[in-house]
C-alpha cells in the first residue's frame, strides 16, 4: 500500500511540475506572438512612409518648374515628358541697392529711373568690381561674394 501512496504521489508532483512548465512554454510562447506582431506592423509602417516618401520624390524628378513666359522651358519640359509647375516671375525691384562709392551703380540706377538705397559693402549680395581692382576682388572673395565685373 505504501508503494502504491507513494507512486500516486510521485504521479501528482510529476503532472503538478509539468503543468507548471506548460503554463511557462505557453507564456513564452504567446510573448513571441506579441513581439512579432509588433514587429511586422511596425515594419509594414516604415514600409508606407518608404512608399510615400519615394512617390514625392518621383513627383517632385517627374516636374519642371517654369516661368509662364518661359516658351523654351516649357517645350523642353513637354519634349522630355515631364509635368510643368508654373511659376510666377520675381518681381524686379524699384530700389537699387548702391554703395555711396559706386558712381556707375548710381549713375545706373537713375537713368533706370530706380530708387536708390545706400547701403554698406557687407550688405550686398554681388559686389561690382573693376577687373584690375584686385583689392575688390578679394574683399568679395574674403566675404563669399558674388562678383559683377563692370568693365
Amino acid at each position: 500500500m505504501k508503494i502504491h501512496w507513494v507512486v500516486g504521489l510521485s504521479v501528482v508532483i510529476a503532472f503538478t511540475a509539468g503543468t507548471a512548465q506548460a503554463d511557462g512554454l505557453f507564456d513564452k510562447m504567446f510573448d513571441r506572438a506579441v513581439d512579432s506582431a509588433e514587429r511586422k506592423a511596425q515594419d509594414r509602417m516604415n514600409q508606407r512612409i518608404d512608399q510615400s516618401i519615394d512617390k514625392a520624390i518621383n513627383k517632385t524628378e517627374e516636374t519642371v518648374q517654369c516661368v509662364a513666359t518661359d516658351q523654351a522651358c516649357l517645350k523642353r519640359a513637354r519634349d522630355q515628358g515631364k509635368q510643368v509647375s508654373i511659376v510666377n516671375q520675381p518681381a524686379l525691384s524699384d530700389t537699387a541697392k548702391c554703395v555711396v562709392t559706386d558712381t556707375a551703380c548710381l549713375k545706373q540706377a537713375k537713368a533706370q529711373g530706380k530708387k536708390i538705397e545706400i547701403v554698406e559693402e557687407t550688405e550686398l549680395d554681388t559686389l561690382r568690381c573693376s577687373v584690375t581692382d584686385a583689392e575688390c576682388l578679394k574683399r568679395a572673395k574674403a566675404m563669399g561674394k558674388k562678383v559683377e565685373i563692370i568693365d
